[in-house]
């Protein structure tokens, strides 16, 4: 992540009296990063044994191997708002681990906008988090903070804030990383150099403490080969793995795109690293975009360790498309990779290229949708369906459920924590209750409840549908009318209990709560809320956004702007692999399930496709996703 800072050209060499000069640029290419390692063998880049992408969504990733067992992950969240944390014994397992939001945004001052690129460490029995912030009235004012935590278990005990990482210039800084070598702890991060011509360099201190700097702040490199200096001048995102005799720096440069790459600065491991001159700059960026495995902007890696505790992992994010309407900082979807990193017969790194997306040799972990439908035969009767696609769906069992009273319409379909699966549904087509049920296995269903909504006068609870939002809290929305047909609109319901037995009172979706909007069905997706209703009098599905969950609500979508044609209800979104979304939409008029499919954040879809073996039969359903050996 980079940003303009504003300077005139100069080439200014001194930081608190230490000479600053170019390591010479060489063919020395490396890279590696754990405290104390072995030495590296020499062997080729092999084919990465995971599952790629690891973690969606989840740019600058960082994952550090603990003496508890646990792989500890954290990245940037394209909201820019919060810290997450997950853990897991095993890298794969790190995909499917509970997110916890350890630390949010300000809301006003200092290290209220644009956090960036958290780092994770354990520092002298403490835990630490290294991160960027921006100002809430300056969001490009981006400085480096520190968070520390004593408790052994980073999920527990406090975090608390130490402050900035004050560094000789106040400028524009970002991505700390942290490494210790022959005994002394080092920081490296990415600067705007005053009166320099470019974004950032790279930077190297030692440390007093983990929050503060001591000695001369020497400047590493900074963007001078063409492919250093595509959109933006940067040389950004440091990481170091040590090797072989020698330390190795990996670094990002140019725009967040498809330009996006890796630089390499090599050292001695028994030379003075403060000294600019002990470092060589390889001439040619080491990992880059693919046009064969269509993984694009590969960048801001860190390296860990594979479970048998030899076997290095290069760490990284990359999109799976190359081109990118607006700002590509405001596209979401950065995913997290990893694959084997390899050594060549030199002692060098060798990064080989990003792998495709694909699962794992031998591991059986596949897509899974599920589908809980009710059908033209039967209100009262609950379908469920598979589908590995998110196209072909097939009949797991039907019927699945039947409720002991009332109806099951719109039944909407969630994975909990606690491990079962939940529904919720419309019980009637008057009254004001909505019901639930859930099951272990998505075959056997065991009624819970109706739950009455505390609301006065209401006629029609239509629709309800389960919203987790990016925090793990859970809601839903349903939609209420005390005026017969006329007056529909959303309404949200705050799970209070972690059983999900009890609810706030329902609190109206501004900006869409006074159009007679029905079946709202919203996710959240690169730092907004997007909702797709419809609109019961015209019978189109609109689609309107918010930055907050209960809105204010603006309409990007009216009528029949996306092609999907009227008389269409039921609509129920779900992510595809490729970081696109398919929505499914009920023609009900004349009995055809329709869906289509979006890639650039909602504007535009491609043509509807009718949905094969469900037309005339299934009606109103969701899709839930998950991955499963």
């Amino acid at each position: 992540m980079s940003r303009d800072e504003a300077g005139e050209p100069s080439r200014r060499m001194l930081l608190k009296g230490a000479a600053l000069t170019l390591g010479a640029a060489a063919g020395g290419s490396g890279l590696a990063a754990h405290a104390a390692v072995p030495e590296k063998r020499a062997d080729a880049a092999k084919a990465a044994p995971y599952d790629n992408p690891l973690v969606r969504n989840r740019a600058d990733p960082h994952i550090h191997r603990h003496t508890d067992g646990y792989y500890y992950f954290t990245a940037t969240a394209p909201e820019y708002d919060r810290i997450i944390l997950r853990r897991s014994k095993t890298l794969r397992g790190l995909a499917g681990a509970q997110e916890s939001v350890i630390w949010k945004k300000h809301t006003n001052g200092d290290m209220g906008a644009h956090i960036w690129a958290p780092e994770i460490h354990h520092i002298n029995g403490k835990w630490y988090i290294y991160f960027a912030a921006g100002r809430t009235d300056d969001i490009w004012k981006i400085r480096m903070w520190v968070l520390e935590n004593g408790h052994a278990n980073p999920f527990k005990g406090a975090w608390s804030e130490k402050g900035r990482i004050n560094t000789a210039w106040d400028t524009f800084s970002l991505d700390a990383s942290t490494f210790v070598h022959r005994g002394t702890r080092y920081l490296t991060w990415a600067q705007h150099e005053p009166e320099l011509d470019n974004n950032t360099g790279i930077f190297l201190s030692k440390m007093a403490d983990p929050w503060t700097l001591t000695g001369p702040q020497v400047r590493l490199s900074t963007p001078e080969y063409d492919w250093e200096r595509i959109g933006y001048k940067v040389n950004e995102g440091a990481s170091v793995i040590q090797g072989n005799g020698r330390v190795f720096m990996t670094y990002s440069a140019s725009a967040t795109d498809h330009n996006y790459c890796l630089g390499l600065l090599t050292a001695d491991a028994r030379s003075d690293l403060l000294n600019p001159t002990s470092w060589t700059k390889s001439p040619v960026p080491v990992f880059r975009s693919n046009d064969t495995t269509k993984q694009y902007g590969p960048g801001h890696n860190s390296f860990t360790v594979a479970e048998d505790g030899r076997t290095d992992v290069l760490v990284y994010h990359a999109r799976q498309y190359k081109e990118i309407t607006g700002d590509p900082l405001n596209d979401p979807n950065r995913h997290t990779r990893i694959q084997r990193l390899g050594w060549t017969a030199d002692g060098t790194p060798d990064f080989g290229v990003p792998v495709a997306d694909a699962p794992a040799p031998g591991n059986a972990a596949v897509n899974r949708y599920t589908m809980t439908a009710f059908t033209n035969s039967s209100e009262s009767n609950m379908y469920v369906y598979e589908s590995a696609d998110a196209t072909t769906y097939k009949l797991l069992k039907g019927p699945a459920y039947t409720p002991p009273t009332g109806l099951i319409r719109d039944p909407s379909i969630l994975k909990y924590t606690d491990g079962y699966y939940y529904i919720v549904y419309t019980t009637n087509w008057t009254g004001n209750t909505i019901g639930f049920a859930r099951s272990r296995d998505r075959v056997n269903w065991t009624f819970l409840r109706n739950y009455t909504i505390p609301m006065a006068g209401l006629d029609r609870t239509w629709a309800p549908e389960w919203f987790v939002d990016e925090d793990g809290s859970v809601s839903i929305i349903v939609s209420l009318t005390t005026n017969d047909l006329t007056d529909f609109a959303p309404h949200l319901l705050r799970a209070t209990r972690a059983d999900l037995s009890a609810w706030a009172p329902p609190v109206v979706l501004r900006g869409i709560h006074n159009s007679n909007y029905i079946d709202t069905f919203v996710v959240r997706d690169g730092g907004k809320y997007h909702a797709f209703c419809k609109q019961e009098t015209t019978k189109y599905i609109e689609y309107a956004s918010a930055p907050a969950l209960t809105g204010p609500y603006t309409f990007q979508g009216r009528g029949d702007w996306a092609g999907f044609g009227s008389w269409n209800e039921g609509q129920a979104l779900v992510r595809l692999d490729d970081g696109g979304w398919r929505i499914y939409f009920d023609a009900y008029r004349d009995g055809t399930y329709y869906y289509c499919d979006s890639h650039d954040g909602f504007r535009t879809w491609s043509p509807r496709r009718q949905l094969p073996g469900l037309s005339g039969f299934a009606r109103h359903f969701t899709v839930l996703k998950e991955r499963v050996q």
